[in-house]
């Protein structure tokens, strides 16, 4: 099968973990013997083609006022004139239309389509390709595509969401089959009145390749005689509750234990989260890879304050054996069995992340037992294989239903 993908961006180091996950989709449905072919938005001229990892990888100039990057901050009145156009988007239909005609691909897996924009689905329809829309995020309901703002998540669109977001609305049912990454991002759509015609509606949580994650290679256990070491990973930026894990560490009656934190943000914010450091026993480590952090700490912290669509990190910590302490926010609740392979808490209670860090910092039996079950709850996610053959069988479904 010939898969086209349509992403906004194609190199995951200037994107975030939708470029990961779905590199890891790639590179596995090439492993399966199937033939991946990527359109993504580029700050180069033209259209180019070029083969990474055995995926065909076309890269058009972006025709709007810049190309999007994350943690990069854009001046409001640019940021407003580039989702004017991302409304809908005439400029950028004809790259489309122009890879489809040359690769001739079975079935359109659409990914994020900012720069793009939404009128990507009527040309793949207009092409009569069989199409499924992944929703990693909140982009078809959210300009910010985090449906969070101002330090609070957003109940509803906001006035300008839905006037840039109107045209979603009325393409989104040009898909065949819509995919959440979690049971939350895919329930949000609906509830906002998208996607609400398409006949084919799927959760498939995502999935890690293991060797990138190094798990294979990773270091050995730590000596259960060192101090209890609690980490956090990911991007530091207000929206995940890092302020948060600092106050409940300062406030927790954890003895000596150690409060680990890695990843990297915008330099205020870093310099900020910094000033709030609380004691010689808080670390920032900059950005590392997972294979030195997880097998370096006890216990991993996910506090976000926003809906996350899903957090990988979640995943990614079970499948070194780490229990999670997992704010209820979005799809996180999903992965986290309370009180089995970690405990949930409420990010808006400073006071219910300080009970969990002490709970388990001073019971070291439910630490040992909910890290066994959380190493079983994270093999689902380390089977990248396993993984893309949920959507092999899902693009062969829709095929089918429109060739019948």
């Amino acid at each position: 099968m010939k898969i086209l993908f349509v992403h906004a961006l194609a190199d995951p180091h200037a994107g975030g973990g939708a470029e990961v996950t779905l590199w890891t989709l790639m590179r596995a449905m090439t492993r399966l013997g199937h033939e991946c072919v990527l359109l993504a938005a580029s700050d180069r001229e033209g259209l180019r083609r070029e083969v990474v990892d055995g995926v065909t990888v076309y890269s058009a100039k972006l025709r709007n006022v810049y190309l999007p990057q994350h943690n990069k901050q854009r001046p409001a009145l640019q940021k407003a004139l580039w989702h004017a156009l991302d409304s809908a988007n005439p400029f950028m239909q004809g790259f489309l239309k122009e890879v489809i005609a040359a690769e001739r691909p079975d079935v359109a897996s659409v990914h994020c389509l900012n720069g793009w924009s939404v009128l990507a689905m009527q040309t793949l329809r207009r092409a009569r390709l069989p199409i499924v829309q992944v929703l990693h995020g909140y982009e078809y309901i959210c300009v910010r595509s985090t449906m969070y703002h101002s330090g609070k998540n957003c109940g509803s669109q906001c006035q300008s969401c839905h006037l840039f977001r109107l045209p979603h609305r009325r393409l989104s049912r040009h898909a065949d089959a819509v995919v959440g990454v979690s049971s939350f991002t895919l329930d949000r759509h609906l509830e906002q009145g998208y996607f609400c015609d398409v006949p084919i509606r799927r959760v498939i949580h995502n999935a890690r390749d293991p060797r990138t994650l190094g798990l294979g290679s990773a270091a050995t256990e730590r000596a259960s005689d060192e101090p209890l070491r609690i980490g956090y990973i990911g991007r530091l930026d207000p929206s995940k509750g890092i302020e948060l894990l600092l106050q409940a560490f300062d406030k927790a009656d954890a003895g000596n234990a150690e409060l680990w934190i890695a990843g990297s943000g915008q330099p205020d914010h870093e310099q900020f989260l910094r000033s709030q450091k609380v004691s010689k026993r808080v670390r920032f480590l900059g950005r590392v890879p997972q294979s030195a952090f997880y097998p370096n700490v006890d216990i991993t912290v996910v506090p976000s304050l926003w809906e996350e669509p899903l957090g990988m990190v979640v995943a990614e910590s079970m499948a070194f054996g780490k229990p999670v302490l997992g704010a209820r926010r979005g799809g996180i609740a999903e992965m986290i069995v309370d009180g089995e392979n970690g405990l949930l808490f409420d990010s808006e209670s400073v006071g219910e992340l300080v009970r969990a860090i002490e709970t388990v910092a001073h019971d070291s039996a439910l630490r040992l037992s909910m890290g066994v079950k959380a190493r079983e709850s994270g093999r689902a996610f380390v089977d990248p294989e396993a993984w893309a053959t949920k959507y092999l069988e899902l693009y062969a479904e829709i095929s089918g239903a429109i060739n019948a």
